[in-house]
């Protein structure tokens, strides 16, 4: 899809070192190597979608679990073999990654509606507690079997403590023995393979009994392993023979247990090394700032506000603010010949759009807008940069020659191409022939392509070439600073003399130049760069206006917001007064019965009172809720009648028969003629005499 050399000019190989950094383990760090551009959309988009999955619950800053592991692939093939047996360090290796392992899978499956596609992978992967269990019975954390992993386990070690012990209270006794002889050294003990012996002055060595085990380098002193601790040191060596003896039959049978599981463990493991290899990818797109955009059948692309991965990390560090590229590609607009001054962005912005595409078909996440849209394209050419060959004899003119003839012969509609400068070199007439030959090549092929070029033929011709467009690199011609803006539609001045002067080159020497050169080219570079810096200039004013607006309809909602919530607060506080005055007015009754009751008049009469006053409060609520009904209905008759009715209208009354004529609407009120009679009649009590 694209040769290893053209990687490199587009810098790749950084972006696959940079997500290596963020790998845990060798093994995912391994995956890295084999990160590269494909064309089949089918085998990348699952791994995109499985990426921005994982960009999405990383940059929640939800929990998400550890995946810091050790490699244990040798260990699981050696344990895989009939009768082996892993010692107690590769037990322990073996433990945590399992945990680790099954931490991920419980995570990935409880996560079905966040994860789906990631889900799929862990669905039929098993988690093996049963296997930490069996390894937690059998080894501590430290790494050793457990005195409770058998019984003769356990018999020995008591053994070896006991027989350690009269040990050091043999070796003790006897040294204050021959302290008092002056015998022995200051540093009077120290140990030769696990044998305690005593430092003894060379002079007296026949008056201590025991084995010699070493002599130091001066040749003062001779260390010597007393007799009366001899045997039971011997015993003690004998029990951890035993010891090692048992271990090792308890782990080969802890193997045993656990190996009908190596396969299934692998499985968890693998998965457990390519989500740590996902993750990278996900925490490099965060650090971008990278998103998944839309994928389409055919080749077409809609680039928007797409930035240079290294270019934005680069300034994030300097604490720069990074110029986004909007680019279309599409049948009408197949290729974009970009022009504009040197070091203004040209070549950064040939390299973005490859690098991004290459990336993405890697299954890479890329910095542009989510509502982007990108295709796969079958193969991507690039020819960016002096390609001077040294060891081919080839000057810049002949490598450029040699690079467009390969990519010439394999441009189609599937293909991407890229080209930096093409036609320079030469003599700039015929090299701005050869490369109005080769822009009518890549516009009939109907591949995709940006071009970069100073010739003004070429823009010219991407004027009128159905199939091509011109785009230019924005310059300000106030500051002379290039804006690092590309701009589509038009072709841009080379601005050679404003940059001549922006770097300090002798004024006199431009104005000879500007005198050498054709005064209608020169008009025509200085029309070009006047129509370009008031396009700049029309569009910086209409962001201004937009923006204005945007505030504008911002202030506009928040004012009605403001407003109606005002209406409705005014409207609570009254209905909360009235239902205050009407609590207050039953408060006022009901005391007044009570008074009546205390005083022990005629209480049916109370009674009778008390029964009326309800019924009568019955009644005006049902008679509100009527009067609220047939509002409700009013309004209802009112907003269905009111764009029908005009001055002129026939209209009836509600159960009536008479027509009348309108003569006037104010409001929700209608005068109407009857004859000699006229009358004022609401909205809702009429009807249209056509109906």
């Amino acid at each position: 899809m694209v040769e290893r050399k053209q990687l490199e000019l587009l810098q790749f190989e950084k972006i696959t070192t940079l997500i290596r950094q963020k790998c845990h383990s060798r093994q995912a760090k391994l995956m890295c190597d084999s990160i590269h551009p494909v064309a089949a959309k089918d085998a990348i988009l699952p791994e995109l979608t499985r990426t921005a999955e994982l960009k999405n619950i990383l940059d929640g800053k939800g929990y998400f679990p550890s995946l810091e592991h050790d490699d244990i692939l040798n260990e699981l093939f050696y344990l895989s073999r009939e009768g082996s047996m892993l010692q107690e360090e590769q037990l322990v290796l073996l433990l945590k990654t399992i945990e680790v392992a099954n931490s991920l899978v419980k995570f990935v499956k409880g996560k079905k509606q966040i994860l789906p596609s990631l889900f799929l992978q862990a669905e039929n992967l098993q988690v093996f507690d049963h296997v930490v269990s069996e390894i937690k019975t059998i080894i501590d954390n430290e790494g050793t079997v457990k005195d409770s992993a058998s019984p003769e386990i356990h018999r020995i070690r008591k053994l070896i403590v006991e027989k350690r012990r009269e040990s050091d209270r043999r070796f003790y006794s006897y040294i204050q023995h021959i302290r008092k002889e002056g015998f022995l050294r200051d540093n009077e003990e120290s140990f030769f393979s696990g044998r305690r012996t005593l430092a003894v002055l060379v002079e007296y060595k026949g008056e201590v009994q025991g084995f010699v085990h070493g002599k130091s380098e001066s040749g003062k002193t001779i260390f010597i392993e007393p007799s009366a601790t001899m045997i039971l040191n011997n015993e003690v060596a004998e029990l951890e023979l035993d010891e090692r003896r048992e271990v090792n039959r308890i782990l080969r049978e802890l193997c045993e247990t656990i190996r009908p599981y190596t396969y299934e463990i692998r499985l968890s493991i693998e998965f457990l090394i390519y989500v740590d290899f996902l993750t990278a990818k996900a925490k490099f797109a965060i650090e971008l700032g990278a998103t998944l955009p839309s994928i389409k059948d055919g080749f077409d692309l809609s680039i928007k506000e797409a930035v240079h991965p290294l270019l934005i990390l680069q300034n994030k560090r300097a604490g720069k603010t990074t110029i986004p590229l909007s680019v279309e590609l599409n049948h009408e607009k197949r290729i974009l010949v970009i022009s504009g001054p040197n070091a203004g962005g040209k070549t950064i912005a040939l390299k973005t759009i490859g690098l991004l595409q290459l990336m993405l078909q890697s299954g890479l996440l890329i910095p542009v807008k989510e509502n982007s849209e990108y295709c796969f394209f079958d193969k991507v050419l690039v020819d960016i940069g002096d390609t001077q060959s040294i060891e081919n004899e080839l000057s810049t003119y002949s490598a450029k020659l040699k690079s467009m003839t390969t990519i010439l012969s394999e441009i189609n509609e599937g293909t991407l191409v890229l080209m930096d400068e093409f036609g320079s070199g030469t003599d700039p007439e015929l090299g701005g022939a050869i490369a109005e030959a080769v822009l009518e090549s890549l516009v009939s092929s109907k591949t995709k392509g940006v071009i970069t070029s100073h010739f003004g033929n070429v823009k010219l011709l991407a004027d009128k070439l159905q199939g091509a467009i011109n785009g230019s690199m924005l310059f300000d011609l106030e500051t002379l600073d290039p804006k690092y803006i590309l701009s589509i539609g038009a072709p841009g001045s080379s601005y050679t003399f404003e940059v001549a002067e922006r770097i300090g080159f002798p004024m006199h020497l431009i104005a000879r130049a500007k005198q050498k050169v054709n005064k209608d080219k020169l008009k025509l570079n200085r029309l070009l760069a006047d129509v370009q810096d008031q396009k700049t200039k029309l569009n910086e004013q209409l962001q201004r206006l937009e923006h204005e607006e945007f505030l504008k309809k911002i202030a506009k909602e928040k004012y009605h917001t403001l407003f109606n919530n005002w209406e409705e607060k005014i409207d609570k506080e009254r209905e909360r007064k009235i239902e205050l005055v009407r609590l207050a007015d039953y408060g006022q009754k009901y005391l007044r019965l009570m008074e009546e009751w205390n005083q022990k008049k005629d209480r049916k009469v109370v009674v009778k009172r008390f029964i009326d006053g309800i019924t009568a409060e019955s009644k005006k609520d049902e008679i509100a809720k009527k009067r609220k009904k047939t509002n409700v209905y009013a309004e209802k008759k009112i907003a269905n009648i009111k764009p029908k009715l005009s001055v002129g209208s026939r209209v009836k009354i509600l159960n009536s028969r008479e027509v009348g004529i309108i003569e006037e609407i104010k409001e929700e009120k209608v005068f109407i003629k009857f004859g000699l009679m006229k009358m004022t009649v609401g909205m809702e009590n009429l009807e249209l005499a056509d109906d």
